[in-house]
Parts: C-alpha cells; sequence; structure tokens
C-alpha cells in the first residue's frame, strides 16, 4: 500500500507483534515488533502508533464501528 493509503483493517497485538490485516484481500498491512513501538496518541476514536525512528501508523474507528470492528489505517 502506499502511503497516505486508507484501508478497512483488523488491529491485532500480542506480546511480539503489533499487525494490521485487510481481512478482504487477506494481506498484511502493517508489522512490527512491540518493541519498536516507541509511543501512541489518542485522540477520540482516532490512534496514532509510533514506532522506528518516529514513523507512525495512524488508526480510527470506521463509521458505525463502535470501536470494535474494522480500522482505518493510514501509514505516513
Amino acid at each position: 500500500f502506499g502511503r497516505g493509503a486508507e484501508v478497512p483493517c483488523a488491529l491485532g497485538i500480542s506480546n511480539e507483534f503489533v499487525v494490521l490485516l485487510d481481512l478482504g484481500a487477506k494481506e498484511v498491512v502493517f508489522n512490527c515488533f512491540t518493541g519498536d513501538v516507541i509511543g501512541w496518541s489518542a485522540d477520540g476514536a482516532a490512534l496514532r502508533i509510533y514506532h522506528g525512528r518516529g514513523d507512525h501508523v495512524s488508526l480510527r474507528a470506521g463509521p458505525g464501528d463502535g470501536g470494535g470492528g474494522a480500522e482505518e489505517v493510514k501509514e505516513i
């Protein structure tokens, strides 16, 4: 996916990885080790996860999602 693309995704977090999955295409959109996460910020239904050397991925709950299902992702 190119920079700035918005894709409906599912967020997965484990002890080792943070992943974003495009369930429709059955592809991993983003992944990193949890140890590479350097911080995050939240604003309402939006979340930014900072990783590596300050790069970040922006997430927000989709319309009508209620925060429990698909997420929109935008990698900057």
